[in-house]
């Protein structure tokens, strides 16, 4: 998981900064981007499934049992707030490239 969040990390600030340069270059941060988008959500998906072990094996209340889930996976919640800020930046690329399409 270091890799992929320090790819997905490197693609965004080179994305942000502009020094992309070149619509093949563009093209190609993109791929490399959605690409760690699928490992991330692997991992997000048994971070998942192991909070949801914690939960559910549980004797105690829901609330005691969830909170206990928390404190043992805490990367559940990393890995979904960085999902959803990738995505953002995803369909921020996709954009960039269709407007330099119509150009």
């Amino acid at each position: 998981m270091e890799n992929t969040l320090k790819n997905i990390s490197d693609i965004i600030e080179t994305y942000e900064s502009g020094v992309w340069v070149s619509v093949e270059n563009l093209r190609v941060m993109l791929r490399e981007l959605s690409s760690n988008y699928y490992f991330l959500t692997k991992y997000n998906i048994e971070s998942f499934n192991r909070w949801n072990t914690i939960v559910y094996e549980s004797n105690g209340s829901v609330n005691r049992s969830e909170i206990e889930a928390h404190k043992q996976v805490p990367e559940l919640r990393l890995t979904r707030k960085i999902l959803i800020a990738t995505s953002k930046v995803i369909d921020s690329m996709r954009s960039e490239l269709s407007i330099i399409k119509n150009d």
